[in-house]
């Protein structure tokens, strides 16, 4: 058998490995908290990896079985095969790009209209209070009409520097577009098929958004205020379609200990990264 023909199905194997052990395997890496905007650009390039691996499978057997011509029956239900799995990973892709993008922005276009019509509007620019006893906050991106929503709950509860916190984690979102992330993964994400899709990489991307809000209020108000407001808004609803400073906390938390850069690691993580993104062209460039 010739080496070439091995190229097909070792993409195969490769995207089959990135999206489901893979995946279980990595979000095991608790040193990944660490460098929170590494570990996100590490979990794109395991799925993006993926879609060019399992793309790159179907073109190469496909042209693997145009070179080499089996039985015609055979030759011609394969390549059909070959040519329609490769084609429907594209069309997905490009169809999960543009309906997450216009299904996110007409919820967070809808919810920021009722924001406005049900909701205080504070002296700062761009936040909104809720008449809601129960501690709640979260951010509605958008391009130039961006909302901060608190509830009246939030304001009574907590202390005005742990409020200060919390605004200061959801404009982190808001200027950092943490939005587009996870809207551009989660178009990633829903490119696979249920057979082979794995959440595990859009929930840690989502986690690691969190974190990097939460450096950046870390470093605006400190660990402990930051620490005190996460705490008491543990578990405060968060529409889907929003980024909030609720949620899962512990994780959180646990890592406002340590406050200092980890380049060292961040060059790995990424240099791992630029790697699983290149390995599959460089299997078919060794197939070649």
């Amino acid at each position: 058998m010739r080496p070439e023909i091995l190229v097909g199905p070792l993409l195969a194997v490769l995207a089959l490995i990135l999206v489901l052990p893979g995946p279980a395997w990595v979000r095991h890496w608790a040193f990944l908290d660490r460098v929170p905007r590494a570990a996100i650009v590490l979990w794109q390039a395991g799925t993006v990896a993926a879609l060019v691996a399992a793309v790159g499978a179907g073109v190469r057997v496909g042209l693997d079985l145009w070179q080499h011509r089996p039985a015609e029956r055979v030759w011609v239900a394969a390549m059909a095969l070959a040519a329609l799995f490769a084609g429907s990973v594209v069309v997905r892709l490009v169809w999960s790009v543009v309906a997450v993008a216009r299904e996110t922005g007409h919820r967070r276009a809808r919810h920021r209209a009722a924001v406005d019509i049900v909701a205080r509007a504070s002296r700062e620019r761009g936040l909104r209070v809720l008449a809601e006893a129960a501690p709640m906050a979260y951010c509605l991106p958008g391009l130039r009409d961006a909302r901060v929503v608190l509830s009246q709950g939030t304001l009574d509860t907590l202390a005005p520097d742990e409020v200060a916190a919390v605004l200061a984690h959801e404009r982190a979102h808001l200027r950092a577009r943490h939005d587009v992330v996870l809207d551009f993964f989660t178009a990633l994400h829903r490119a696979f098929p249920h057979a082979v899709r794995s959440d595990i990489a859009l929930t840690e991307c989502r986690e690691l958004v969190e974190m990097l809000a939460d450096d950046a209020a870390r470093r605006r108000v400190g660990p402990e205020s930051l620490a005190r407001a996460l705490v008491s808004m543990a578990g405060s609803p968060v529409p889907r379609h929003a980024l909030g400073a609720g949620g899962q906390v512990l994780r959180r938390v646990r890592r406002l200990r340590h406050d200092h850069a980890h380049p060292v690691l961040a060059a790995g993580v990424y240099a791992l990264a630029a790697g699983l993104v290149a390995l599959p062209a460089v299997i078919l460039a060794i197939g070649s």
